[in-house]
């Protein structure tokens, strides 16, 4: 049986969007790889020791992954 989806796997996830996002939206990140002589290990020192990533990852609704994902993609004005 699959065992539930634990806060580690869901941290782990969330880490490895944050690479993705900074591999292909960080002018810092992306002036380091489109170089003529790019230094890779020099970009990846911001990355996490530990990411996952899962293709199209399911949340369960009324989770508290879900509760996060309906903040992170509807941001109120607080002030």
């Amino acid at each position: 049986s699959k065992q539930p989806f634990s806060v580690r796997q869901w941290q782990l996830l969330r880490r490895g969007r944050y690479l993705i996002f900074n591999l292909l939206y960080d002018r810092g990140a992306r002036f380091g790889l489109v170089n003529v002589n790019p230094r890779v290990e020099g970009v990846m020192v911001f990355a996490p020791l530990l990411i996952a990533f899962e293709y199209n990852h399911p949340i369960k609704k009324s989770s508290r992954q879900d509760e996060l994902m309906k903040v992170l993609k509807n941001p109120q004005e607080w002030a």
